[in-house]
């Protein structure tokens, strides 16, 4: 059983049910960290509302002086916004309410317990417990990590942050401390076509509900129900589709893919377990369909075939997810992402990605193609001897853990933070793999209290 504080527990159990979805930000929790978390114990937490995404995105930063003033400056760093919940139907652990924390056993259950809001309630409560840390201390609380680490990005752009500051960013590791992890790139894919005509038809919704969830950076662990929807409707070249629509976030294995398609076609998908839902009047031209699906097929192969052999990090190192795909206004819109490892350069993986999509672009003479980056993030890796890693192991034989480290398939915040010259390794409280970005993720409150003594072992 966990001897954790029952008062830690209680403030996990209210952060989880402050919703902080990404694209709806962070202004909430962190007035609530602000307030109660911090402001109890003489800690004056700073709230920097986002130049680019207006006052709901807010990073939250605490400045407290430490004893040794010429010690090399610690930054704890821990994301607030959690990816979206997706159907509340299937956080069966916490009976359909992905905010309402579910405690069973040694087991928290809810939105963001894991990724990483009960890491932040870990550094704070060894703040309080610590009183004047040993050396300088920065507390972050950032929002947009889990739509391009974007408020790391502003406050890494800020110049606020010490130069060479051993940094712990906060995700869930299972208490090892995590030298490496891999990067990230996001890309927008739309296929504009011109509609074809057909008669007055009636529309059946064909719904594939045979996806898993799972994180992007371990697609393995999921089922793409898109590329599953894909394969089936690309292999009857003359079944007349209306719409594609399929997950809800870029870096989630979609567990669903709805596509719409005209009742006199629909038997050649089978059973139907969709409704009626209305009549169309034009589908989506075949060649579209077989474009798309000729782009995943080589998306694939690139990633199989294009990360080199790295330390620590299974075959295929280079990892793609295609993470959501809809169409509107006459064009079908992929999103996807590829988690490229440390060795390798993201302007490898961009010129790959490129290149795949200008021989599909020529070969499609009746399509419009475009591609965007929306997001580059790097990777890193740090030295076994660095000052953040002595430290942190450290820390660990002090807290009387195991003392493990290892490297991270997921991309976070310590790739920008080594960008500027800090020192970054990755911890926290919990398992990552299988358990974030799904349903029914949990932490362990053994581990959350052993994140406080982590923490606090650093602190001192």
């Amino acid at each position: 059983m966990s001897t954790i504080d029952p008062a830690i527990v209680t403030m996990c159990k209210r952060l989880i049910a402050i919703p902080s979805v990404t694209g709806e930000g962070t202004q909430e929790i962190v007035e609530f960290c602000a307030r109660e978390l911090l402001a109890p114990y003489g800690i004056e937490g700073r709230r920097i509302a986002s130049s680019k995404e207006g006052p709901e995105q807010v990073n939250l930063l605490a400045f407290i002086a430490g004893r040794n003033r010429e010690a090399t400056p610690l930054v704890l760093n821990t994301h607030l916004d959690t990816v979206p919940p997706g159907d509340p139907a299937l956080w069966t652990e916490c009976g359909g309410k992905p905010f309402e924390a579910s405690i069973k056993g040694d087991r928290i259950y809810g939105l963001g317990t894991a990724d990483t809001k009960l890491d932040f309630v870990a550094k704070a409560a060894a703040l309080a417990q610590c009183g004047v840390p040993g050396r300088d201390v920065w507390l972050i609380g950032t929002f947009g990590e889990e739509h391009g680490l974007v408020g790391a990005k502003e406050l890494a752009a800020s110049g606020m942050l010490p130069r060479n500051a051993i940094t712990m960013v906060g995700e869930p590791s299972h208490l090892q401390v995590i030298t490496a992890h891999k990067g990230l790139m996001a890309y927008e894919l739309a296929i504009e076509f011109i509609p074809t005509r057909i008669a007055d038809e009636i529309e059946v919704r064909k719904t594939f509900h045979v996806g898993k969830a799972a994180h992007s950076s371990t697609p393995a662990l999921g089922e793409n129900a898109i590329t599953k929807a894909m394969a089936t409707i690309s292999s009857k070249p003359s079944l007349q589709v209306v719409s594609i629509d399929g997950g809800d976030a870029v870096n989630k294995v979609p567990a669903r893919c709805e596509v719409v398609v005209a009742a006199e076609s629909a038997a050649m998908l089978g059973a139907i377990h969709g409704e009626v839902i209305g009549r169309a009047t034009h589908v989506i031209p075949a060649q579209a369909i077989s474009v798309v699906r000729q782009f995943i097929q080589a998306l694939n192969h690139f990633a199989q075939s294009a990360g080199p052999a790295e330390p620590d990090y299974a075959a295929p190192t280079l990892t793609s997810n295609l993470g959501m795909i809809n169409t509107r206004d006459n064009r079908i819109v992929i999103q996807f992402e590829l988690r490229p490892p440390p060795s390798l350069a993201l302007d490898v993986v961009r010129g790959g990605v490129n290149a795949i999509v200008h021989d599909l672009a020529d070969g499609a003479l009746n399509l419009k193609v475009k591609l965007t980056e929306k997001r580059a993030n790097p990777g890193f890796r740090s030295s076994s001897g660095s000052e953040a890693v002595v430290l942190g192991m450290a820390a660990l034989a002090d807290a009387n853990l195991p003392m493990e480290n290892g490297v991270k398939a997921g991309c976070t915040e310590a790739g920008i933070y080594a960008a500027i010259g800090l020192q970054p390794i990755v911890f926290g409280p919990g398992p990552s793999t299988g358990v974030i970005h799904a349903p029914n993720e949990y932490n362990l409150l053994s581990e959350v209290e052993a994140a406080v003594r982590f923490y606090r072992a650093l602190l001192q």
